[in-house]
């Protein structure tokens, strides 16, 4: 399996063949996640977007897996800013809690 270089998922490793050389998944492994130091919060405000966040903070709206990484104790992104169970105030947005930002990447 392919991927473009400078994916997510370029470095990612496939399920091994068994014995027979037959592949129990024909998919890839989870990928490693970055667990980034944050260095900053963030209040969430209304209408906040990921792709927005990111840009205000690192100049680059593809930047929002940042955002995700540095705060794996949610399970999908978008629940950083909305509440995964029904809820009928502010249509379930986080507003005025907190996200943690990392800094930058390194480039080098």
């Amino acid at each position: 399996m392919a991927f473009f270089k400078g994916s997510f998922y370029e470095t990612t490793s496939t399920f091994e063949p068994d014995a027979e050389g037959r592949s129990a998944f024909r998919g890839v492994r989870a990928r490693q996640l970055a667990i980034p130091e944050p260095v900053l919060e963030h209040r969430i405000s209304t209408r906040d977007r990921l792709d927005s966040v990111a840009h205000h903070y690192y100049a680059d709206p593809r930047a929002w897996r940042r955002l995700v990484e540095a705060n794996p104790h949610f399970l999908f992104p978008e629940d950083l800013l909305y509440r995964p169970e029904p809820v009928t105030e502010n249509g379930g947005e986080r507003t005025g809690e907190l996200i943690l930002i990392p800094r930058r990447r390194d480039t080098a």
